[in-house]
């Protein structure tokens, strides 16, 4: 954590902040107070300055911060919070960072209210650059929590029933990334069977899963705040010789994706050499409309996003230390869907699988 901290300092003086203000109370997003600071706990805030870093919580979190954080000065901030906040600030000096994208309005006014000699500096982003790049702590992690939900996965497949409902089979998967050791689900999980697998996010429903159905689930644990994400299409018993050409594209466009993946690589190319590959199919008019991948780690989408070519979004070169998911797929309304996904991590000459489960057509 130290290390982060030093990494954002020096972001900070080459932008000219002499601190900046992370905040994460109950309502907010945790993901960058918890890569700099260590804290779990949900409610913080931390003032980072050129000289050092006050760790602000309230009093349920007394015993668990001074255990947890590291790097920074620990305080209990009283009510209301911002007079803690606006002494810490003060140690800086007047240009303050904040992220102006996260802070709700009446917030910001509290603040300015009680810091009016301050100049605001909206300073978005500058977290998130740092966290794009795991180190080699956060890779562990993630490889660990992608191993601990694939073996979930196959566990759960093993019993499968047709009949079974999607809600029951999203149930049973999450209980089994559980008994495997995760502290839970990284997202809503995703399940959608026969024609609601045109649904990108279909939630589990009471449907049966019926025979001669393809079932399309997404879905990821959670260890140590880190997250995976995985998509895996199946088949129900037999199926139509379609749903298997529809499969088959999809996995070839998927390995067409993955293959383009490496260091030096622009995230687009990687969109771009995987849509190419159903763009060229019978099935153009149903292929994927978002962009093939996102970066995952504590947030299950981060940066980097390998958006579409052309589209105007940033669109980062990749470098190791990197993850992204590839995750094309075809949805056909009122017929099926099919979605694979794998995460990779990008490494010095290429990548590596985080994602264990093989994407070969299986029936059950």
């Amino acid at each position: 954590m130290i290390e982060r901290l030093k990494r954002l300092q020096a972001t900070m003086a080459e932008q000219g902040l002499d601190a900046m203000i992370v905040a994460a109370p109950e309502d907010l997003s945790h993901a960058n107070l918890r890569y700099l600071s260590g804290f779990t706990g949900s409610s913080g805030y931390l003032v980072v300055r050129g000289d050092g870093a006050t760790f602000l919580t309230d009093s349920r979190y007394e015993e668990q911060g001074a255990e947890e954080v590291q790097g920074c000065e620990v305080r209990l901030h009283g009510s209301p919070y911002v007079e803690a906040l606006a002494a810490a600030c003060r140690k800086g000096g007047r240009r303050l960072g904040f992220e102006a994208g996260k802070v709700p309005v009446k917030m910001y006014e509290e603040w300015r209210k009680e810091l009016p000699e301050h100049e605001f500096v909206p300073a978005d982003g500058i977290v998130e650059k740092l966290r794009i790049v795991k180190d080699s702590q956060e890779a562990a992690i993630m490889h660990e929590v992608a191993r601990l939900a694939g073996e979930a996965l196959e566990d759960v497949l093993a019993s499968f029933c047709p009949g079974t409902t999607e809600r029951k089979l999203a149930q049973r998967l999450s209980h089994a990334m559980q008994e495997r050791g995760l502290d839970g689900d990284g997202f809503d999980m995703i399940v959608g069977s026969g024609p609601r697998g045109s649904l990108p996010h279909a939630k589990p429903t009471g449907k049966p899963i019926e025979p001669g159905e393809l079932v399309t689930i997404d879905y990821g644990g959670i260890l140590s705040g880190y997250r995976s994400d995985e998509t895996f299409t199946f088949g129900v018993g037999a199926v139509e010789p379609k749903l298997r050409e529809i499969f088959e594209l999809v996995r070839a466009s998927q390995a067409a994706g993955i293959a383009a993946a490496r260091p030096g690589v622009r995230a687009s190319e990687v969109d771009r050499a995987s849509r190419e590959v159903v763009m060229a199919s019978g099935y153009k008019e149903w292929c994927f409309a978002y962009g093939v991948g996102h970066g995952v780690g504590l947030d299950i989408h981060e940066e980097p996003f390998a958006a579409r070519p052309g589209t105007g979004r940033p669109d980062p070169v990749l470098v190791p230390g990197m993850t992204l998911t590839v995750e094309p797929g075809i949805y056909i309304p009122g017929v099926a869907g099919c979605r694979l996904e794998d995460t990779l991590l990008i490494t010095e000459d290429g990548y590596e699988l985080l994602t264990v489960t093989p994407k070969a057509y299986r029936s059950f």
